[in-house]
């Protein structure tokens, strides 16, 4: 009678050892399956927040428009440890925009003016491993010209984030001609400069991430973006990744 009893109580520890581990990885596969990458892009402008973000201490990705003010922080964040990128002018549909840009990709530009204006932006922020474009919106729709971008991509082993300025972007397709590693924006968090609005959109970031979605999203560097973050570190943290883990290749 008594091993009768040992016996089943063994079984019974068995069927809660072996139920407690099932729920246990099916609660830890609802937090980690999904993820979320930031970048931070307009880099090299507000001093006073950069030095923030430069203590922030998150996996977070930092992009530098080249030829700014404070570009030369971008070695900083380097060597922080932090993933930095070069935000490229290129030239958008509204024309009042396309100014006070030297290195601007035009969509009229040679191949050789554009590998020049990347080699001079590159040289100004020179341990960027990564490119996004800043603005863009028609450079992003010829194929040309983001075929020569891709190219000079390939040659300085950069990886690609389209912003997806303009919905008929070409920039990812091309990415995957060349075979360079990229990856897509899926939000804006802070078309309103408002800490409720940016917020809301980090909540809603980490909800997706819940479902198991991994997302790409894209702050600027204003205190607004810096705050909301900051505030929400403890939900955003185990979920957030690096974006070059977050980086589709193509066969």
């Amino acid at each position: 009678m008594a091993q009768k009893i040992i016996n089943l109580l063994r079984k019974g520890f068995a069927l809660a050892l072996f139920l407690s581990v099932l729920f246990f990885s099916q609660s830890s596969f609802g937090v980690t399956n999904g993820s979320i990458s930031i970048i931070i892009d307009d880099m090299g402008y507000d001093h006073y927040v950069m030095q923030k973000f430069l203590e922030i201490d998150l996996p977070i990705a930092f992009s530098f428009i080249p030829d700014t003010r404070f570009c030369y922080m971008a070695n900083d964040f380097c060597k922080k440890g932090y993933t930095v990128m070069l935000h490229m002018p290129s030239e958008s549909i509204t024309k009042r925009l396309n100014t006070n840009y030297a290195l601007l990709l035009r969509v009229s530009d040679s191949k050789e003016e554009i590998f020049n204006k990347l080699s001079k932006a590159l040289k100004s922020v020179p341990c960027a491993s990564g490119f996004n474009n800043h603005m863009g919106s028609m450079f992003l729709q010829s194929e040309e010209k983001m075929s020569d971008t891709m190219e000079f991509l390939k040659q300085h082993n950069l990886f690609f984030v389209d912003s997806l300025t303009s919905p008929n972007s070409v920039g990812y397709k091309v990415a995957c001609k060349y075979h360079v590693d990229y990856a897509v924006r899926d939000m804006f968090i802070d078309n309103k400069k408002r800490f409720n609005y940016v917020k809301q959109n980090l909540l809603d970031a980490i909800k997706l991430a819940k479902q198991g979605k991994n997302v790409i999203l894209i702050g600027h560097d204003n205190i607004v973006d810096y705050e909301a973050i900051v505030h929400l570190k403890g939900k955003l943290k185990p979920y957030l990744k690096d974006i070059k883990e977050n980086l589709k290749q193509c066969q």
